[in-house]
Protein backbone atom coordinates (compact mmCIF):
# COMPACT_ATOMS: atom_id res chain seq x y z
CA UNK A 1 0.00 0.00 0.00
CA UNK A 2 3.02 2.16 0.87
CA UNK A 3 4.63 2.07 -2.19
CA UNK A 4 1.78 2.27 -4.20
CA UNK A 5 1.54 5.63 -2.96
CA UNK A 6 4.78 6.52 -3.43
CA UNK A 7 4.09 5.76 -6.64
CA UNK A 8 1.34 7.68 -7.33
CA UNK A 9 2.92 10.77 -5.47
CA UNK A 10 6.11 10.44 -7.39
CA UNK A 11 4.59 10.14 -10.80
CA UNK A 12 2.41 13.19 -9.98
CA UNK A 13 5.39 15.12 -9.27
CA UNK A 14 6.86 13.81 -12.21
CA UNK A 15 4.14 14.67 -14.47
CA UNK A 16 3.96 17.97 -13.02
CA UNK A 17 7.42 18.57 -13.45
CA UNK A 18 7.53 17.20 -17.03
CA UNK A 19 4.54 19.48 -18.13
CA UNK A 20 6.34 22.75 -16.26
CA UNK A 21 9.39 21.85 -18.34
CA UNK A 22 7.65 21.11 -21.43
CA UNK A 23 9.26 17.60 -21.27
CA UNK A 24 7.86 14.32 -21.12
CA UNK A 25 7.94 11.52 -18.31
CA UNK A 26 7.85 8.09 -19.57
CA UNK A 27 6.24 5.33 -17.68
CA UNK A 28 9.17 3.54 -17.22
CA UNK A 29 10.86 7.01 -15.94
CA UNK A 30 8.46 6.98 -13.32
CA UNK A 31 8.36 3.61 -12.05
CA UNK A 32 12.20 3.69 -11.98
CA UNK A 33 12.28 6.68 -10.08
CA UNK A 34 9.32 5.70 -7.92
CA UNK A 35 11.71 2.37 -6.77
CA UNK A 36 14.84 4.73 -6.32
CA UNK A 37 12.36 6.83 -4.07
CA UNK A 38 10.75 3.66 -2.05
CA UNK A 39 14.45 2.58 -1.56
CA UNK A 40 15.23 6.07 -0.18
CA UNK A 41 12.22 5.69 2.08
CA UNK A 42 13.23 2.21 3.40
CA UNK A 43 16.96 2.83 4.06
CA UNK A 44 15.98 5.85 6.04
CA UNK A 45 13.25 4.41 8.30
CA UNK A 46 16.06 1.78 9.10
CA UNK A 47 18.07 4.72 10.02
CA UNK A 48 15.90 6.21 12.16
CA UNK A 49 15.13 2.64 13.92
CA UNK A 50 18.50 2.02 14.96
CA UNK A 51 19.37 5.86 15.93
CA UNK A 52 16.10 5.39 18.33
CA UNK A 53 17.48 2.30 19.50
CA UNK A 54 20.49 4.37 19.91
CA UNK A 55 19.32 6.91 22.17
CA UNK A 56 16.75 4.48 24.08
CA UNK A 57 20.02 2.47 25.01
CA UNK A 58 21.50 5.46 27.01
CA UNK A 59 24.28 5.65 24.15
CA UNK A 60 24.24 9.14 24.20
CA UNK A 61 25.82 11.37 26.04
CA UNK A 62 24.25 15.19 26.40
Amino acid sequence: RLKSAVWYTVGRIAEAEAESTGKTASPQFIASLADVVYKQIETLAMDVEMFARFVHEGMMAW
